[in-house]
């Protein structure tokens, strides 16, 4: 009995060796304007998205917090981050999360964002990134950059820039991966609805060029938000917000491949 004891103990210890050996530290980046800000209520949470989820982590306030309703600094409000990040580790049970986010509302790529021009949004980004990544750089945390999130296109479409929009959004996914040394870093577009310049066109220039760059481009993919409940015409309400975070970490799990 005490043989068999042994033998178990040591079979779990290996087992744990072994899950502890393949965990992978990952980094999750999102950003975007006005719907990955979220303008979610906290009143329209339910369980376990209501609550703290420890087991995740949200850079906020220059540190890791707990992922949870007031992490970004909002206590009333909420982005797709909440159920995204509860997806992506249930995905991802062995592996430790991370997310950083930073979004604009009313932005646009082809100057807030711009990395070419530096715009302001891009370069905000770019500090809020950083200062999370060295973060645990100083804590002795090796990581992964394991992909971005990014819910954006409205103001394009707003200002008349759908044209662009395809140049700009390969130009962008291009430079995310040259500056965080990830090449074939995976890139997911929640694909705008048909609102934003909706009449004058230009929102199908956006929406055609976003789904047109992630089939063509490897490693990219999108998903359609035309079903989620909405807010108003242009925001996506709590539950559709939820829907958005699930079928971001649906399309980053398959781009992993796990």
């Amino acid at each position: 009995m005490h043989t068999t004891s042994l033998i178990l103990s040591s079979l779990l210890l290996a087992l744990s060796l072994a899950t502890t050996a393949h965990a992978t530290t990952r980094v999750f980046l999102l950003g975007g304007q006005s719907n990955m800000v979220g303008t979610g209520k906290k009143s329209e949470l339910k369980t376990p998205y209501d609550a703290d989820q420890p087991d995740v982590k949200f850079w906020g306030n220059n540190g890791w917090l707990p992922l949870g309703p007031a992490c970004d600094g909002r206590p009333e409000a909420f982005g797709p981050e909440i159920s995204f990040g509860r997806a992506i580790k249930d995905a991802l049970p062995g592996d430790e999360i991370y997310l950083v986010k930073y979004a604009v509302s009313g932005t646009a790529l082809y100057n807030d964002w711009s990395p070419q021009s530096g715009g302001k949004q891009y370069q905000k980004f770019m500090q809020t990134a950083k200062a999370a990544l060295a973060n645990l750089d100083a804590a002795g945390i090796k990581y992964e950059i394991s992909g971005m999130l990014w819910m954006q296109g409205e103001s394009d479409a707003e200002e008349n820039k759908g044209d662009e929009y395809d140049k700009n959004i390969r130009a962008f996914i291009a430079h995310m991966r040259e500056q965080f040394k990830t090449p074939d870093m995976p890139f997911v577009m929640a694909r705008v609805r048909n609102h934003y310049g909706g009449k004058s066109g230009q929102a199908a220039l956006v929406r055609t060029a976003q789904q047109k760059v992630a089939e063509a481009t490897d490693g990219v993919d999108w998903f359609d938000t035309d079903d989620y409940s909405m807010m108003n015409a242009g925001h996506y309400s709590g539950p559709g917000l939820i829907n958005m975070g699930k079928d971001f970490a649906k399309a980053i799990t398959k781009l992993l491949g796990s």
